[in-house]
């Protein structure tokens, strides 16, 4: 049934084959003009007499002619014909005239920290693109690239972490367990920080969302020390926590490293403990979406300065 139904529809295509083999009076011109097979052309020109039930072309030889009911048919279709093919250039014509926007999203540490640089060097090579930042911890980047409200986002991910089946996760470098305190606190001499020492000092920590959350949680659960804590502050946000770190209010451990500027003055900032896993930063994209020649550029630049070994792993 769906083969005898197949050239009910009036399609473009149809018209499309009918208004070149009429013009070019000729199957063979036409299915070259139109980058088809000449029995393609000849099908549709059938199917489209089939449809409107009236003969449109009739053969001498290798030569086209218009019966009346083409000559009619070619008078009403071939201004809107033309009008469609010319559409695509029309279209990227007035497309260049439009404003281009860049939509990405990142966590607050990753923004703050790893793209100002590849950012500033699109901006200065693109003035003319509207940039849109949008920073949120892991969870929010992730859901604004799957919905589209951003062209791509950087996160970092956990391996282990389940994948959205939406997006294509691409690893750039890793991120270490960090801690980080002032030069004057007790534990800044120290090699090597235990899990039992930390409970003895008020804790700066990351949202509970965050895997720099749920990594130092799994090493207090396995002390039995996450009832001993005293937290001062819970954020996502690192600039914020390197100001209360530095104001000696507390401690702080979260997942850094890499970073182009040095840390502040005043501020110690090493590796907690190297055995533990890094955790790897992905640039995410919509699988099979379409990208922007502006998008793809900004993705190489991230490429470029990010993808290259930044840290020490």
């Amino acid at each position: 049934m769906a083969g005898s139904n197949r050239y009910k529809q009036l399609e473009l295509s149809l018209l499309r084959s009918f208004a070149t083999a009429a013009l070019q009076r000729n199957f063979s011109a036409a299915a070259g003009q139109l980058g088809l097979s000449v029995t393609t052309v000849w099908q549709q020109v059938r199917a489209l007499e089939q449809r409107l039930g009236a003969t449109l072309l009739r053969a001498h030889g290798r030569t086209l002619h218009l019966t009346p009911e083409g000559r009619l048919l070619l008078e009403l279709v071939q201004p809107h014909v033309s009008g469609l093919d010319s559409l695509e250039r029309l279209f990227q014509a007035r497309r260049a005239e439009l404003p281009q926007y860049l939509t990405a999203a990142s966590t607050y540490y990753l923004l703050s920290y790893h793209l100002p640089q590849a950012l500033q060097e699109f901006a200065t090579r693109h003035p003319d693109t509207r940039l849109n930042l949008r920073a949120g911890i892991w969870p929010e980047v992730t859901r604004l690239v799957e919905t589209g409200e951003a062209d791509l986002g950087l996160v970092s991910y956990a391996e282990d972490a389940p994948r959205s089946p939406h997006l294509d996760y691409e690893p750039l470098f890793h991120l270490h367990f960090t801690v980080l305190l002032t030069d004057r606190h007790p534990l800044a001499a120290k090699r090597r920080i235990h899990p039992r020492e930390l409970v003895e000092f008020p804790l700066i920590m990351a949202s509970k969302e965050t895997f720099s959350y749920r990594t130092l949680e799994r090493i207090l659960n396995r002390h039995d020390l996450l009832d001993r804590i005293h937290v001062v502050l819970e954020s996502p946000n690192t600039d914020m926590t390197r100001k209360y770190v530095g104001l000696g209010l507390g401690i702080a451990l979260t997942y850094m490293g890499g970073e182009p500027e040095q840390p502040q003055p005043g501020l110690v900032q090493r590796i907690f403990d190297p055995k533990l896993e890094p955790l790897p930063v992905y640039l995410v994209v919509r699988k099979g979406a379409y990208l922007p020649e502006a998008v793809v550029e900004f993705r190489d630049i991230v490429r470029r300065s990010l993808g290259e070994g930044l840290t020490n792993d």
